[in-house]
């Protein structure tokens, strides 16, 4: 009894080495942390190649319809993409494809864009289409790894593969959580070959209507040398939008 009441006195003397909360969890209060039915945006894109520099102005619209969501993505500026569009709709049933459209004003044509091409690069940018497109929480697996440091904060460290693992780029993606306002800080893509692509971190936080929200975010990709940085400004939630705003038969109009 003696042995049995020392072991449990060490016990509780150590620092508590698990965490309560699984990867799971913390990726459901991420995607919890914007309660909103609706958001319009303005974004400023600057995309870095070298000594070669775009700059890139749009407005996204947002509106979910229960468990799914819809986006519409249209450039402003320059004039050279004025009124392109990327159409997603995203569904939280992770067997049905999500589908997306993006409508090339020159040749007054509307693609589709499916599997291999939601791969590929977001108007030349860092991102890739896939990256634009909500992502659901149950697309992947998530283990909490632990806690790191990032930005002066204890975050937690969360990697997710993908169920699908054909669907996307990414064998796997490592994202630091903050533990208050559970908002990813930082996350990295890695290949199919499991080394690091890219690298996103998020900054410029902001409490509008009561909702955490992150107003810029840079993604890099190192090996290739480029960088991309995103500034979100005029967030406004839950205005109305209507609901032609998010037909695939209005984008020639």
């Amino acid at each position: 009894m003696k042995k049995l009441l020392i072991i449990l006195l060490v016990m509780s003397a150590l620092p508590l080495m698990a965490e309560d909360i699984t990867g799971r969890d913390i990726m459901l209060k991420v995607d919890d942390n914007d309660a909103s039915e609706t958001s319009v945006m303005d974004i400023a894109m600057v995309i870095k190649r070298g000594k070669q520099q775009l700059i890139r102005k749009m407005i996204n619209h947002r509106k979910k319809y229960g468990a799914d969501e819809k986006t519409l993505i249209k450039f402003e500026q320059p004039a050279d993409v004025r009124n392109t569009m990327y159409l997603t709709w995203s569904y939280e049933d992770i067997e049905r494809e999500d589908d997306m459209w993006m409508y090339l004003p020159a040749e007054s044509l509307v693609r589709r864009i499916s599997g291999g091409g939601k791969k590929g690069a977001f108007m030349r940018s860092d991102f890739a289409n896939e990256d634009i497109q909500k992502r659901e929480v149950d697309d992947d697996v998530h283990k909490l790894l632990g806690r790191k440091d990032f930005a002066g904060v204890s975050c937690y460290v969360v990697e997710s593969e993908p169920v699908k693992k054909n669907d996307t780029s990414y064998s796997r993606r490592v994202v630091w959580v903050h533990p208050e306002i559970f908002q990813q800080l930082k996350t990295e893509y890695y290949d199919k070959g499991g080394r690091l692509l890219k690298e996103a971190t998020y900054g410029g936080f902001e409490t509008i209507s009561g909702i955490t929200t992150y107003t810029k975010v840079l993604m890099e990709t190192p090996r290739e040398e480029t960088q991309t940085y995103l500034e979100r400004s005029g967030i406004r939630y839950n205005e109305e939008i209507p609901d032609t705003v998010f037909e695939q038969s209005n984008l020639k109009r």
